[in-house]
């Protein structure tokens, strides 16, 4: 509960680009003093960091500013009611009879500046940006926050995993299995944090963050707000981190810095406004702009003190006058307060008008560097897609692609080759699993990470490359591999176990993910197949749909999926939409056992919770990655040279009994115990970091424990 002292209220409707007509209370200071104000605060943010739209706002008097951000529909409806009680009590405290009181508030800053019109800067027909004498109003930007946090190592291993309760299934002969869901189906309660592994975990993410190693911070941070969700200082670390590491991708990427050689800044501003335009109308969430600002400015200082971004944008000048104009950009929009899309346009021009005047600095690469640190600052999967990242997100959707066919990750020292693409070049070329490669062309890849390794190995179709390549306990050898079109299968490793059990291994979610499912599952029926192990340890998701169509290979009725987005009528919240099953094709009488692990996620997590809520599976191995949002791609712009796309968040899925996935996952019903190991993200091109290769060997300890479940299923019934 929040007390506000508060003496005078004006309700008014306020017309908005993207959430229709909304109702706003403000709360002034003003004469009369009443009584302290009861108002239960739905989420509180401080500092204030919206705009007057959308939120239920109060200025106590002050003229601090707080603004509550409803989260559901429910809690949006109650909004409206407080802001209906709260005029109802300013009527009544006034009483009825006495002198009006004439009174037109000031729109007022924290500062106590009153906000002006503006006009935002020109562009030029030669690309300068000139803008007139304006005033934006004030914005305090807080610094970037420096890491202090003592040399240490600390393993993963060492924190506190969240004590999800793990059902369990007890097995008699005869006896008909029920699967009783209550307890996957709790969410766990946050725990206390243990500040001695947080700060464990924060000491080694430094050591990597000042050794440069950006990637492995970037994964650290990831896994470790897995077992501390919603810790603010690892988040701020993660996006630090994926700031400097995105950054350095873009840089290696000749995609993106073609679009300085080739597009004019006209062409990067259409690129931009309509990025923001999706954000603001297709964000999942209310975009916060004061905040997209902040980071948008971090981005562009991490871009501009780093030499080789210097460089390979054409920026020749000095690290101090780079520093001086870095202080001048900081003073100069210490006092904005942006308070919509219009201010976020006008201070981003503004900042880079100084730029190119005091350095230089070409106003398109400073637009889209603004534009990457607003994307990537919204959540851990929305990002700007520079033209080549745009092809590879195309290619994996579709399922083939140029190159050799390997899945790589780098250890600092070379290439491990943590997979080989059956039917592939790589394969056909002698390629195993483990092994490494040493130099590419000529090239060592010491040193490498695996991204700007992996651009070595990349190009036209046809073309050969030279790669010299060491297996274990071997001599290095050379290999000469022609790139050629390569097609990923969905579905791997189709097989009998056991007599009676089939195993499949689902890699991906793809457009024919559904129809290599259905021939394999066929496959294994001619073979006598009564139970299916379906192992998605270790996949990432994909599409959607097509999580959604293989749930509907194994349940006949009912929902599958639950998926809610941002309504644009601020009344109703969100909208939801349900996936519901349909009876055809389904193998409804299969016995299921589904092999699920940490980096189970997206499109996995669809299945498993579907199958879960449904009774339909026993589910085996380790609580999923825990995923629960949908992206969309998105090429930029519609009209004009393509210079990139947008993978934006769009919705949030639930599971059929509406339970979410994020920070969350699906629990399983007989956990599978292994070594700790540090999670990937599943959605952003990195490859995941494995310790464990993927088998249907009987000694795999998920495989093992799965045929020890097939057994009892098929005495049970």
């Amino acid at each position: 509960m929040t007390i506000i002292h508060a003496s005078f209220l004006r309700i008014f409707f306020a017309k908005s680009r993207f959430v229709g007509y909304i109702a706003t209370a403000e709360i002034f200071e003003y004469r009369r003093s009443l009584p302290p104000l009861e108002l239960t605060v739905f989420r509180t943010v401080t500092p204030a960091r919206f705009g007057d739209r959308g939120f239920i706002q109060l200025v106590p008097p002050a003229m601090r500013r707080i603004s509550c951000q409803p989260e559901i529909i429910r809690s949006r409806r109650l909004s409206l009611l407080a802001v209906i009680v709260l005029f109802g009590f300013g009527l009544s405290s006034f009483g009825f009879g006495q002198s009006p009181v004439r009174f037109t508030p000031p729109v007022l800053s924290p500062s106590g500046v009153q906000r002006t019109e503006q006009r935002g800067p020109q562009i030029q027909p030669d690309g300068r940006v000139i803008s007139t004498p304006t005033t934006l109003s004030p914005l305090r930007i807080p610094s970037s926050e420096t890491l202090e946090a003592p040399v240490g190592t600390s393993p993963l291993r060492q924190l506190v995993p969240r004590q999800n309760p793990t059902p369990t299934l007890n097995f008699e002969p005869g006896v008909p299995i029920r699967l009783d869901n209550r307890q996957s189906r709790s969410i766990p309660l946050p725990l206390p944090v243990d500040t001695e592994a947080l700060q464990a975990v924060l000491r080694q993410g430094s050591e990597l963050e000042k050794e440069g190693h950006w990637a492995d911070a970037l994964t650290h941070y990831e896994a470790a707000l897995r077992h501390f969700p919603g810790e603010s200082i690892l988040l701020e670390r993660f996006r630090f981190a994926r700031f400097h590491y995105d950054i350095g991708r873009r840089i290696h990427d000749a995609s993106y810095l073609k679009i300085f050689q080739s597009s004019s800044f006209v062409d990067v501003l259409t690129l931009y406004e309509e990025i923001i335009s999706h954000i603001q109308t297709g964000y999942v969430d209310l975009p916060h702009w004061n905040e997209l600002f902040r980071y948008g400015v971090q981005d562009l200082e991490i871009a501009l003190s780093d030499p080789a971004f210097r460089v390979l944008t054409g920026l020749h000048t000095s690290s101090e006058k780079v520093d001086t104009y870095l202080a001048t950009m900081r003073q100069t929009a210490a006092g904005w307060e942006i308070r919509n899309r219009e201010d976020l346009r006008n201070g981003i021009l503004r900042l880079a008008e100084i730029g190119q005047q005091q350095i230089g600095l070409n106003p398109s690469v400073a637009l889209l560097e603004f534009t990457c640190g607003i994307t990537n600052s919204l959540d851990q999967y929305t990002t700007y897609l520079t033209p080549n990242q745009l092809n590879d997100s195309s290619s994996m959707i579709s399922g083939n692609f140029v190159g050799l066919g390997v899945e790589l990750k780098s250890d600092r020292e070379s290439l491990f080759i943590v997979r080989v693409i059956p039917g592939s070049p790589a394969k056909e070329a002698g390629l195993l699993e483990g092994d490494r490669i040493i130099s590419v062309d000529g090239v060592p890849t010491k040193g490498q990470d695996t991204n700007r390794a992996a651009d070595m190995l990349q190009g036209e179709e046809n073309s050969a490359v030279k790669i010299v390549v060491q297996s274990q306990g071997k001599a290095p050898r050379e290999l000469r591999i022609v790139r050629r079109r390569v097609e990923i299968a969905s579905v791997e490793d189709v097989r009998i176990l056991e007599p009676g059990v089939g195993y499949l291994r689902l890699t991906g979610f793809q457009t024919k993910t559904c129809l290599e499912m259905q021939k394999a599952l066929r496959d294994l029926d001619r073979q006598g197949m009564q139970t299916l192990i379906l192992d998605i340890r270790h996949n990432p998701g994909g599409l959607l749909q097509a999580g959604v169509e293989v749930a509907n290979l194994f349940i006949d009725s009912g929902t599958l999926l639950r998926t809610r987005k941002r309504s644009g009528d601020w009344l109703h919240g969100e909208v939801e939409t349900p996936f519901n099953a349909s009876a055809e094709g389904t193998w409804k009488t299969l016995r299921l056992i589904v092999l699920i692990d940490e980096e189970s996620a997206s499109a996995s997590e669809i299945v498993a919770g579907a199958l879960r809520d449904h009774h339909r599976a026993v589910l085996v191995g380790k609580r999923t990655f825990g995923k629960g949002t949908i992206q969309a791609i998105i090429t930029v712009p519609k009209r004009g040279p393509v210079t990139g796309g947008l993978r934006l968040t769009t919705e949030k899925f639930y599971s059929p009994n509406g339970l979410p996935f994020s920070d969350v996952g699906v629990t399983p019903h007989v956990l599978v115990e292994t070594e700790e190991r540090v999670a990937a993200r599943p959605t952003d091109g990195r490859l995941p970091v494995m310790t464990r290769s993927i088998t249907s060997s009987p000694n795999d300890p998920f495989i093992h424990r799965a045929l020890s479940v097939a057994k009892d299923l098929k005495l049970a019934n």
